[in-house]
């Protein structure tokens, strides 16, 4: 053995005594539901073993990629760019993979006996308004909006941020329909076999399932607070964001049956 290969074997036998190896896990992050204080939890105990799938680069990644545009080009073209990294990092085996990135049938079939796939969910009316205005005030102009409230719920856009959970678990789909049964079915189906789901209105037993199946103990802080925490919503708009978000209350429903009996 040379002193090269030496120097690389000593490498990794001090990388091993100083970052412990890690249970593996793959956070599906969906957007306003506490995602961005579970991953900060998570992450300190990986260290450089984490991997993150950014939002904004992989938009401008898609965006230069792809030559026709429209929302829904720019969406799929840009979870699918996500997909293929997400992928890339599973066969680095990085310890800790997340991102706003859709569950993917395949790659869970590939990885589903190395990787403890996680999300974190809360009531999809609150995740809408919580959207609306993180968007309407970020300084970024990724995603921002520039419309009031009444008038964004009849948007297009609007719309599609009702069925968000039934988009991140049924995974991405040709024909582009997340609010159909048999979408919503597909979701359900895909949420089952997700590992741990976190609830945001309380986080303690997702933090104690994660011990049990990790070993580590986590502690998950308050990130990233929405510029309005308590919006007052007139009854007439709240009713219709409610029709709105009627795919992602079954699917919200769906998993506090099977998830917070466990």
């Amino acid at each position: 053995m040379n002193l090269s290969n030496v120097k690389v074997n000593l490498k990794k036998t001090v990388q091993k005594l100083l970052i412990p190896e890690r249970t593996k896990v793959f956070f599906i992050h969906i957007p306003k539901t506490g995602g961005t204080s579970i991953n900060y939890g998570v992450r300190k105990k990986y260290r450089n073993q984490y991997s993150r799938i950014e939002s904004a680069a992989s938009h401008q990644t898609a965006l230069m990629l792809n030559r026709e545009w429209d929302d829904d080009a720019d969406m799929h073209s840009t979870w699918e760019i996500r997909k293929q990294i997400a992928i890339y990092e599973m066969f680095k085996e990085k310890s800790f993979i997340s991102g706003h990135i859709p569950f993917d049938l395949n790659t869970w079939k590939a990885f589903q006996n190395l990787y403890l796939y996680i999300t974190c969910l809360r009531n999809p009316v609150k995740r809408y308004l919580s959207q609306y205005f993180y968007n309407y005030y970020k300084k970024s102009e990724h995603r921002k909006i520039n419309v009031d409230l009444p008038t964004y719920i009849t948007m297009p856009i609007g719309k599609h941020e009702g069925s968000i959970y039934v988009k991140f678990l049924g995974g991405i789909s040709e024909e582009k329909d997340y609010t159909s049964t048999e979408a919503i079915a597909r979701a359900k189906e895909n949420l089952s076999k997700l590992n741990l789901v976190a609830f945001l209105e309380n986080l303690n037993p997702f933090i104690d399932q994660f011990y049990a199946k990790t070993g580590i103990k986590i502690s998950i802080p308050h990130k990233r607070k929405n510029p309005v925490s308590k919006p007052k919503v007139d009854k007439e708009i709240l009713a219709k964001i409610e029709t709105i978000c009627t795919p992602d209350l079954e699917i919200y429903e769906y998993a506090r049956k099977k998830y917070l009996n466990q």
